[in-house]
């Protein structure tokens, strides 16, 4: 396996200016990304402020990890996490479907190698937990993904049971028969490999295992990274709720002062020229309460109750703690809370984040000083490209390089194109065009001097003219277009291999395809590589 990095920036500009720009951006991130320092002075803050909840944390996270079937090193690292002094590198996605979109194996990859970095600094534990946001009861997020098939199409495929309602992801039953005519369909558009056999045999063990999406994400997670240590943590487990509990209680205490603090940074945002990411208003509590197995918002109103957003249920302040103290579980977590939660359960060395993440991030570290906390170090998590032997062959022999392919494809395509108009058509046709106007226009202008309206006349007929040309042009350029399309084919193969529905790569394909062609050593190789934790895009070539 090769290696080469590409420095790619991101989208948002926040995003950018945090990388490569902290001084810009310092009053909304508490530490400055990628420099040991910052590790260093955040491992003071936590020695300062020991986790009270340990012995509960490695408890809970012992059996869930065991009932996912997670592998020896992922236990022992949930082990070391009894100790005082043992930190954590903490990333979360929702449970997608044969684990969603690339970029969730990648935050995976990036956890793993910024804890065994980490560690052999200090010389103590630092192991990686794997947040499943099984709260969120977004089921058109997860209940889908990309495929591309053999005739170098997109495909989604998607679960057949339809789910409406907000129920969340950990709580709704999928049944393992569902998830198996899934992994089928899936598969169809696979090329049939030494690999295929057991890689589904595995995935139907999962799914006869798992009554929930979750359930299954995490147990397909553990069969894939369990070996390099990941522990699996979801975080709408009873333990979890139970623990959360102080939390809660502030953000009902103080749900007045919480909000106006993200409000606050997010005007601060905008008055610098960002996009204030997580759209939320004063009125929002800033959590959810189950109701008939369904997350339900919560606003704050003007005399300081509580009430559901269907308006159907009113509560006092005093009636939510004593609910809280009863039954933890019908409270959950929103965007806003959720990374305090995250902060309180877990000693967090550093939090790895996609660009979005990182981004509205931006808006929290005022509501994380106000209840207590700090926000961690925000690490960029790493991003990959797979480039496979098909693409890496098409670019050679059309000598496209690495950072071409990457980020100016449809130029070079187009330079390809006028490479091979060696008749010059586009000069020629733009040559006609300026002589028929040339020739033209005096003739309209001496017209007009027989009768006005004819040189309105004559302007139209070398408009019509001038299409009539056009259309020629556009017959001989879909000619030249037929006569290369071979070549453009193999161009379109490597878009849709780097940026399907063009999108990048890790957005829109899941590991699935990769591990059918390449099988479980390959992958292996890929996620225990000891890559740098740098901002730079990692284009990984498969040989």
């Amino acid at each position: 396996m090769q290696l080469q990095k590409v420095r790619l920036l991101p989208g948002q500009a926040i995003v950018r200016d945090y990388i490569h720009n902290y001084e810009k951006v310092k009053e909304f991130y508490l530490y400055r990304p990628y420099e040991q320092a910052s590790i260093e002075k955040r491992l003071s803050w936590l020695a300062a402020h020991p986790a009270s909840n340990r012995p509960e944390l490695v408890d809970g996270l012992l059996a869930f990890n065991r009932e996912i079937g997670n592998h020896a090193h992922a236990l022992q690292n949930i082990e070391k996490l009894r100790q005082p002094d043992a930190y954590v590198t903490v990333a979360g996605q929702q449970a997608g479907v044969l684990t969603g979109p690339l970029y969730t194996i990648h935050k995976a990859i990036t956890i793993i190698r910024l804890a065994e970095e980490q560690e052999a600094k200090r010389g103590k534990p630092v192991v990686p937990v794997f947040w499943i946001a099984g709260e969120d009861h977004d089921y058109e997020e997860v209940n889908h993904t990309y495929v591309q098939t053999r005739a170098s199409e997109v495909k989604k495929v998607k679960l057949g049971t339809e789910h409406a309602g907000r129920t969340s992801i950990s709580h709704l039953p999928v049944a393992p028969d569902e998830i198996r005519t899934f992994i089928d369909e899936y598969f169809a558009e696979q090329i049939e490999t030494e690999f295929s056999g057991e890689i589904k045999e595995t995935l139907y063990r999962f799914a006869e295992s798992s009554d929930t999406l979750t359930g299954f994400f995490a147990r397909t997670m553990a069969w894939l990274l369990g070996e390099q240590g990941l522990i699996l943590m979801d975080a709408a487990l009873p333990f979890v709720r139970r623990l959360e509990k102080p939390v809660f209680a502030q953000i009902i205490e103080r749900n007045e002062e919480l909000n106006e603090a993200v409000s606050i940074q997010g005007e601060k945002l905008e008055a610098l020229g960002y996009h204030r990411q997580v759209e939320t208003d004063r009125s929002n509590a800033q959590f959810f309460l189950y109701r008939e197995g369904e997350r339900v918002g919560v606003t704050r109103l003007a005399d300081g109750t509580f009430q559901t957003r269907d308006g159907s249920e009113t509560y006092t302040k005093q009636q939510l703690l004593t609910m809280l103290e009863e039954n933890p579980e019908q409270f959950s977590a929103n965007v806003v809370t959720r990374p305090l939660m995250q902060e309180y359960l877990l000693p967090t060395l550093a939090f790895v984040g996609g660009p979005g993440e990182i981004a509205y991030w931006g808006l929290y570290a005022e509501s994380f000083r106000r209840m207590g906390f700090e926000m961690p170090p925000l690490i960029p998590r790493l991003s990959f490209s797979l480039f496979e032997g098909a693409v890496q062959k098409n670019m050679r022999k059309y000598e496209v390089s690495t950072k071409e392919a990457l980020t100016g494809l449809a130029e070079k395509r187009e330079q390809f194109l006028a490479a091979q108009d060696t008749l010059n058509f586009e000069e020629k046709f733009n040559d006609v065009r300026e002589k028929i106007t040339r020739l033209y226009t005096p003739l309209i202008r001496d017209a007009a001097e027989i009768e006005r309206g004819l040189q309105n006349l004559g302007e139209k007929n070398l408009e019509k003219v001038l299409e009539q040309v056009s259309y020629y042009e556009n017959k001989i350029q879909a000619a030249f277009v037929k006569q290369h399309e071979a070549a453009l084919r193999q161009f379109d193969r490597i878009a849709v291999s780097l940026f399907p529905l063009d999108k990048p790569q890790e957005r829109v394909y899941n590991i699935f395809g990769y591990l059918n062609k390449y099988g479980m050593e390959w992958f292996r190789a890929f996620a225990s590589y000891p890559y740098d934790v740098v901002p730079e895009h990692y284009a990984v070539f498969i040989d």
